[in-house]
């Protein structure tokens, strides 16, 4: 039982996310263009940095959830997404990395890395937690898996986009309140129980809505629209040294 247990949360923490990685920077690599817009081994280092900071999140927060009580649920809500924000900004705001275009898809890979241990340890431990797993719930841990790929996948990104427009205060913030809003919607539904099956899926389903449209944001606009004002730059400066 163990062992599948460990094979089933495996898959549903690593697998979307890489295939996430693969849908979304698919476009911004060779073939798609003859010039990546990022470095592969520097990618990939990232990815493996965010699954080392997975461990180390799920391991603190797990930690931070046994000394909480009702009383302490705002502060739990509140801590937990500023710190996670902070600690991404942090790593992603070294000289090295700022206002270069390619730091955003670091961000992304980062993110990503990052929810697949953590997904992982997290649906591994609830799920051990129970006698037995009904359907239902393993649903629930499905979408739970999705969820927070696309939650530290969307913010991570928007942080960075942030610190390569050297614009951090703007996408720092939109990323808290994605994080801040997807944990007012599942800690009171889903780690307190505050609201009791059936009533509790609302908040699953909320909490999807917005990292969803986050994600989506990330994909269809920010991302697009970094590489489009990067390109246009890169344009301008051709033209200059030509005259």
């Amino acid at each position: 039982m163990a062992d599948l247990l460990t094979i089933v949360s495996a898959v549903a923490g690593f697998a979307p996310a890489l295939a996430l990685m693969f849908f979304t920077l698919k476009d911004y690599t060779y073939p798609a263009v003859q010039k990546p817009f990022f470095d592969d081994r520097k990618l990939f280092s990232f990815f493996a940095l965010g699954i080392v900071l997975g461990m180390v999140l799920f391991a603190f927060e797990s930690w931070g959830q046994t000394v909480s009580s009702d009383e302490t649920l705002v502060l739990l809500i509140l801590g937990f997404a500023a710190m996670e924000c902070l600690m991404k900004l942090i790593i992603l705001n070294f000289p090295r990395f700022q206002r270069k275009i390619d730091t955003a898809f670091y961000g992304l890979a980062m993110g990503l890395g990052i929810s697949s241990t953590f997904t992982f340890a997290t649906i591994y431990a609830s799920a051990a937690s129970l006698e037995t797993v009904t359907a239902v719930e393993m649903i629930a841990f499905s979408l739970l898996g999705v969820q927070l790929v696309l939650l530290h996948g969307a913010t991570t990104t928007f942080i960075g986009i942030g610190v390569a427009r050297g614009e951090v205060n703007p996408y720092l913030a939109e990323a808290m309140l994605i994080h801040i809003a997807y944990n007012l919607l599942m800690v009171p539904f889903f780690m307190f129980e505050v609201f009791e099956p059936p009533l509790n899926f609302v908040g699953l389903i909320a909490a999807s809505a917005v990292v969803v449209y986050a994600y989506v944001k990330v994909y269809r606009l920010s991302l697009p629209v970094l590489v489009q004002d990067s390109l246009k730059g890169y344009t301008k400066k051709a033209t200059k040294v030509k005259k």
